[in-house]
Formats: structure tokens, C-alpha cells, sequence
């Protein structure tokens, strides 16, 4: 059976896109405190969260790093050995998991908390729907995160040209929420932002551009070359602004 909003299935590694942006995706910036802290608060009594999609560890680390049960699910294995360097390095323990939302190899009520961040769009919501419905315990808490480019001068330039140089069809998730709302028995909120602005070097510029899935790994390096240098003829100061939306709810 074919996963995933692209039908690929986990083992097929070329196709996994993320595996082409493991060695990059450290550059982009950690998530912020204040959005971390909300979701440690969602898990209430309980220690036991799934990372659902966590590519390198941004979110499973800081969980672990709070004394957390963090299960951190990845469809890319490079992202998950990336995750496993980065729990060795802080002296973590996470249990990492090499699969797709939509068939998640854990028990059925094993977790407190389950947690979505900036990937809802990549998955087929019913299959993953059903498999958080399974997996949380009978008070458990689903968070989904999503994330938007700032709305700053340097952030607007960026997305202008990103729309000039790689048009993409738009993230079609806004009747995502209710859809799986309903399958889960979990009423997700209207949503908590969280904003963040981090100034950022020229070579770490690059590397955040390049863990983009439909920039670094979709361009041939001279269209990247003329879109960088289109980049780089901005007249703002490289900050990298992020706006995520939070939405949660508990059984």
C-alpha cells in the first residue's frame, strides 16, 4: 500500500525528498521557547509524546530535554540519524522510529501527546487521522503546528521572489482541522501565533534555503545561483521571520 500525500512509501529512500536536506536543516533556527513551552503544556500529567513527523529533532530534543518519554517519528532516515546525533550530543534519550504518519508502528493508547509541526501538508490526513485516533490514550492531546514566512520587508522579498522563481501550488490545509477533528474526537482550537525573528549570516542564509523542499532540492545550482543572487540584491537586512500557528485539544 502507498503513504503519504505523494504515495511514497518509507523505504523508498531517493524519493523521500527530506533525505536530500538532512545535512542542511540544522541551519534553520530552533523553534521558539514560548511555542515550546505551550506544547510541553498540553501533555499535562503525562510523558509519554510522539513527535510525529520530526525530521531532525527541533522539537523532539527540547521535549526530551524537559524530561519528556519523546517517540520521534521520521519518514527520512537521514533526518533521523541526524536526530539520534544531536540526542547523543545533549545526552538524550529518544526513542526514534522510522516510519510515515500514516501507518505508525506504536501500540494503540500509548501516547499522552501527539505532535504535528509544519508538516500536516505532506500528509494524507485521513490515514494519519486515523492513526493518532489509535495511538492516544483515552485523555490524550493532539497539537498541530503550522508555519508561515513573516510578514516582514525582508521576509515579503523572499516570498516574491520564491513565487517568481518556484511557483507552487498553495498549502491546502484549511479544512484539514475540522477533518481531523472528527476523527480523532479532538477539537482543535482557533490557534495561539508565535512569532520569531532571527538575523542570519550569508552562508547560513544559504543553508535555510536549501532545506526548503522546493527550493534547494527542486533547483539545478545555476537556477539556485540566480535565485540567490536575487536574494542577495535585497535592500533589508537578512533576518529569517517565522509566524507558527498553534492549534490543540484534549479528549
Amino acid at each position: 500500500m502507498s503513504l503519504g500525500r505523494r504515495k511514497i512509501r518509507v523505504d523508498d529512500a531517493s524519493s523521500w525528498v527530506f533525505n536530500k536536506m538532512a545535512d542542511v536543516y540544522d541551519a534553520r533556527p530552533a523553534y521558539p521557547a514560548a511555542l515550546v513551552d505551550a506544547i510541553a503544556a498540553l501533555a499535562g500529567d503525562g510523558r509519554r509524546v510522539g513527535d510525529v513527523g520530526a525530521g531532525i529533532g527541533h522539537l523532539a530534543l527540547p521535549l526530551a530535554a524537559r524530561g519528556f518519554d519523546v517517540v520521534a517519528i521520521e519518514p527520512a532516515h537521514r533526518m533521523l540519524d541526524r536526530l539520534r546525533l544531536g540526542a547523543r550530543a545533549q545526552g538524550l534519550t529518544i526513542r526514534t522510529v522510522h516510519a510515515a504518519a500514516e501507518a505508525l508502528p506504536l501500540e494503540s493508547d500509548c501516547l499522552d501527546l501527539a505532535v504535528v509541526v509544519d508538516a500536516l501538508h505532506f500528509l494524507d490526513r485521513q490515514l494519519a487521522a486515523h492513526e493518532l485516533d489509535r495511538v492516544l490514550g483515552p485523555r490524550g492531546s493532539l497539537a498541530i503546528v503550522t508555519s508561515e514566512f513573516g510578514d516582514t520587508p525582508f521576509m515579503r522579498g523572499v516570498v516574491e521572489i520564491m513565487e517568481q522563481e518556484a511557483p507552487r501550488r498553495p498549502r491546502a490545509v484549511a479544512q484539514a482541522f475540522s477533518q481531523i477533528s472528527a476523527i480523532t474526537r479532538i477539537a482543535l482550537g482557533t490557534g495561539r501565533s508565535f512569532h520569531d525573528e532571527i538575523p542570519v549570516d550569508s552562508a547560513t542564509l544559504d543553508r535555510i534555503l536549501c532545506s526548503i523542499s522546493f527550493i534547494g532540492p527542486a533547483m539545478k545550482p545555476e537556477r539556485f545561483a540566480t535565485f540567490r543572487r536575487r536574494v542577495a540584491a535585497l535592500p533589508h537586512a537578512p533576518v529569517w521571520a517565522r509566524t507558527f500557528t498553534l492549534r490543540s485539544g484534549t479528549r
